[in-house]
């Protein structure tokens, strides 16, 4: 299934350039922007996932490859020499990491089902040695299946897992892989808990803090050697966990942390698990969450923190890496910076540049030498200056609840009003939409469209009392801030009542089909992907999957009342939708399972609605492969242009005051 590759039939273009550190970046602004070929935006990408090995020898990058699958590729620095080094015959590779110099992992899933199966191959000996394999749900097939832990940065041979023994196996636990021979290894969790999860491992591989539900309570325990006992370290009511362990410093003492205890958005804190010693917030932001931190490429320093507001932002600890930053920044002001990946020793930095309009371009900086040298470009069809710029964007809810989004507006938009999408993300808890190059917005934009995305109560970023005010609102007031948005839009002549569609994808598929039922004059169609259609079926998938956990998201976020989950099902009420609606499936979406349209299409059938329904038999949540995805982009934009049209005699439009937008109902 998966062979090393001798040739390179297709490459990304890339730039044979080095450039001094004071090199300017790329411009926007183009007044009219021509239609681009659907593709360009939504083929597989010429590069991504670019990597530095550790030694500073190569960059490895996913690419499409000769076979037309996504593979992995390198590029030796030295020479500049590029060669394919793997692919898969069946599926794209998904992700991959090194492992020291000479080995990589990698990974790729069968139809979208989300259980990957894990390769490694020796850069030098060319040989691929299997680790695990997919599981196959549906077919009961018991694979050794593995879902890493930690990648244990610091032993090149070794990679933590959870997983089952061998194919058959039920001895269901924690096991080294060996990614030389694909050998597994029992692992010491510190003895048996009922309903532990979430192990954070010590950079030995040693589990050394998890969290673990007890009664109504979620514990947070730590061990304080490596072979002693878990013991507790904060305890918080198992609705309210306050804790978010992250990651070992080098000293295998030093455990980071997301605190909500004092800082509603959360503050950086270290945890010395030996003393149990918790220090002074590091660092918080009162506007927006802490993405990430920052730390050397052997742990052993703190750099710093990335966090979110209406767009990314840095705070250094280290004013080495500061100075760094503001350098690389001044010398590409058009774009967000981002440092990518390290050589071990830190002299070789890749960077990727991006922005709303600019998929990005990735470089390597080369800090002996102070030479900034470009590599590839994510996207080469793109011409950022053809793009339309995202706009931050703040209204207020209609119970005073302070909103935040963006807005992309075509080129067409400045001087009068324009159709509109909103476009709702998926999740709905913890996710949320950020500002940056999002290929379907300019897709969207560049056919005529304005987008609004709204980072609806519920969304993550915007502090705990932001994220839990969307407990239990699916179709309630999450959706009301759609509308909200939808009635903000209208005020500000962005569009005008009449023009406008919903789309949106996962959670998004269900606020779309949502706003179709609940809200059925707002809408002038909508485009349901992947989308929740009846609440009793993600409840009950939660809870046979995923136990505890799940159980308890299912009752706390979604709700667990029988009444409340009819009366927010949209399948229930498909009787008053009165636009088109195009649905999108995946057979094999191990998160929306395809009993959402099973149910939906028959309620659609027996009232006679307008509908549209694609559905990709070897995909899951989401259509991963090329051919796949920009089928449905190519149908969206027919459905789009037909339905959206003011002249189309099949829709009649109601007075503007009403925002009422029926559609004539025919048979499918």
């Amino acid at each position: 299934m998966h062979t090393p590759l001798k040739c390179l039939r297709l490459l990304p273009r890339f730039f044979a350039v080095s450039v001094a550190i004071l090199l300017t970046g790329l411009g926007r602004g183009a007044d009219k922007a021509p239609a681009l070929p659907l593709e360009a935006f939504f083929a597989e990408p010429d590069m991504r996932s670019v990597q530095l090995s550790p030694d500073g020898k190569y960059l490895a990058f996913l690419t499409t490859l000769g076979t037309g699958k996504v593979g992995i590729a390198l590029m030796d620095l030295a020479t500049g020499k590029m060669e394919p080094l793997v692919s898969a015959k069946d599926e794209n590779i998904k992700q991959y990491f090194w492992k020291g110099s000479d080995y990589i992992v990698y990974s790729g899933d069968l139809g979208g089902n989300e259980s990957p199966a894990y390769r490694s191959i020796s850069i030098n000996k060319r040989k691929v040695v299997e680790l695990s394999e997919s599981y196959r749900e549906r077919y009961s097939d018991m694979a050794n299946q593995a879902r890493v832990i930690d990648t244990l940065r610091f032993d090149p041979f070794h990679i933590l897992i959870e997983g089952n023994k061998s194919i058959g196996s039920y001895n269901f636990r924690y096991w080294l892989v060996d990614i030389r021979t694909g050998e597994r290894r029992s692992v010491d969790t510190g003895g048996y808990a009922v309903d532990a999860g979430n192990y954070v491992a010590d950079n030995n591989g040693i589990m050394r803090a998890r969290e673990r539900f007890s009664g109504d309570k979620i514990l947070f325990e730590i061990r304080p050697t490596p072979d002693a006992l878990f013991t507790k370290a904060a305890e918080f009511p198992i609705n309210d966990p306050l804790w978010e362990f992250l990651q070992f410093a080098a000293d295998n003492e030093t455990l980071y942390l997301i605190s909500k205890e004092h800082s509603d958005t959360g503050s950086l804190r270290a945890l010395n698990v030996r003393t149990g010693q918790l220090s002074p917030p590091l660092f918080n932001s009162p506007q927006g969450e802490i993405d990430r931190i920052i730390t050397s490429w052997d742990y052993t320093k703190l750099y710093g923190v990335m966090y979110s507001t209406e767009k990314t932002h840095y705070h250094f600890f280290d004013s080495h890496w500061a100075t760094l930053k503001a350098r690389v920044d001044a010398a590409l002001p058009k774009t967000e910076n981002y440092i990518a990946s390290t050589s071990q020793d830190e002299k070789l930095l890749l960077i990727i540049a991006t922005s709303d309009c600019d998929p990005g371009t990735y470089y390597v900086l080369d800090l002996a030498r102070g030479r900034l040298g470009a590599v590839g470009k994510v996207n080469h069809q793109i011409d950022p200056d053809k793009m339309r710029p995202m706009e931050p964007i703040v209204f207020t809810a209609r119970d005073g609840l302070t909103l935040h989004g963006y807005l992309t507006r075509p080129a067409n938009a400045n001087s009068h009003p324009v159709p509109l999408i909103i476009n709702p993300h998926g999740g709905p808890y913890g996710p949320r939409d950020y500002w940056g190059y999002d290929g379907e917005v300019q897709f969207l934009a560049n056919r005529g469209y304005a987008v609004l995305q709204i980072n609806y109560r519920g969304s993550g970023g915007y502090g705990t009392a932001f994220e839990n005010a969307g407990k239990r609102e699916w179709g309630g007031k999450m959706q009301d801030d759609l509308t909200d948005g939808v009635k903000w839009a209208i005020s500000q002549r962005i569009t005008d009542a009449g023009h406008v569609a919903i789309y949106g994808g996962s959670y998004g598929g269900y606020a779309a089909l949502a706003g179709a039922t609940f809200t059925p004059d707002l809408y002038r169609c909508a485009v349901n992907y992947v989308g929740v259609s009846d609440l009793t079926i993600i409840t009950s998938w939660s809870r046979s999957r995923f136990g505890r956990g799940s159980d308890l998201y299912a009752k706390e976020w979604i709700g667990d009342d029988a009444q409340y989950k009819h009366d927010h099902s949209p399948v229930n009420f498909v009787d008053r939708i009165k636009i088109p609606v195009l649905n999108a499936y995946g057979f094999n979406d191990p998160r929306v399972d395809i009993d959402h349209w099973k149910r939906l299409e028959p309620k659609f059938k027996q009232y006679g609605k307008t509908y549209e329904i694609i559905i990709e038999d070897n995909e899951g949540h989401g259509f991963r492969n090329e051919a796949a995805r920009t089928n449905f982009y190519r149908r969206m934009e027919t459905f789009l242009a037909k339905y959206m049209d003011a002249n189309d005699p099949s829709v009649r439009l109601a007075p503007v005051q009403a925002q009422e937008m029926p559609a004539k109902e025919k048979s499918n």
